[in-house]
């Protein structure tokens, strides 16, 4: 279990420094970047709960590996960009992974992490909830529902110790679908798909 963490934290390093991120290297006295402002945690009763409680995640990463968890469908599957499958990565992974590693990313600050350091984060996805056009897909292993997809530019920035940035490369965007978990007893959304679309 100790040697999969410390794997997965490396694979934290290598996704996020893929072809999704470019290198700035951290100049001398350069700043943090300052907080985020506070984002309030949804009940995912609506489609767009999911993007507002990934960024609340990210923002409160001492405890937001528990809202990442209840935010990912059991059939979760993120796909990387061509770019990022060209630099070696696989072209998909599930649940399980998807987790594992982004919990390895938020609790790498924690002092007990093996792997590499992310001293601070900042993640922002780029959406109106009143504007955003969400599309329907018909999924192919569930015929029954309806999927909605929307597509959201996205900037990030990630402090790497000793002296790295990681920051989104210029138009950076993905694609992010949501299913509906409880119809019959009220909404409750979840994320079932993650597309990295890359950059310009």
């Amino acid at each position: 279990m100790l040697k999969r963490s410390w794997l997965l934290c490396g694979l934290v390093l290598l996704v996020i420094s893929a072809s999704s991120c470019i290198f700035d290297p951290k100049e001398e006295n350069k700043p943090i970047d300052p907080p985020q402002p506070a984002v309030k945690l949804e009940d995912q009763s609506q489609k767009w709960h999911v993007l507002n409680n990934i960024e609340y995640a990210y923002a409160n990463r001492n405890s937001g590996s528990d809202v990442y968890n209840g935010l990912i469908d059991e059939n979760f599957t993120f796909f990387f960009s061509p770019g990022d499958i060209g630099s070696g990565l696989p072209e998909q992974w599930g649940r399980q992974d998807e987790v594992d590693t982004t919990t390895g990313l938020f609790e790498s600050n924690s002092g007990t992490s093996s792997g590499p350091e992310c001293r601070s984060m900042r993640l922002d996805l780029q959406y109106n909830p009143e504007t955003m056009t969400w599309g329907e897909v018909i999924p192919e292993g569930f015929p029954d529902e309806v999927w909605y997809q929307a597509n959201i530019f996205y900037t990030f920035t990630f402090e790497m110790v000793p002296d790295q940035t990681l920051i989104a490369v210029p138009g950076a965007k993905a694609q992010f679908t949501v299913r509906d978990v409880d119809p019959t007893e009220g909404e409750h959304w979840m994320l079932v798909e993650f597309r990295d679309l890359g950059g310009n």
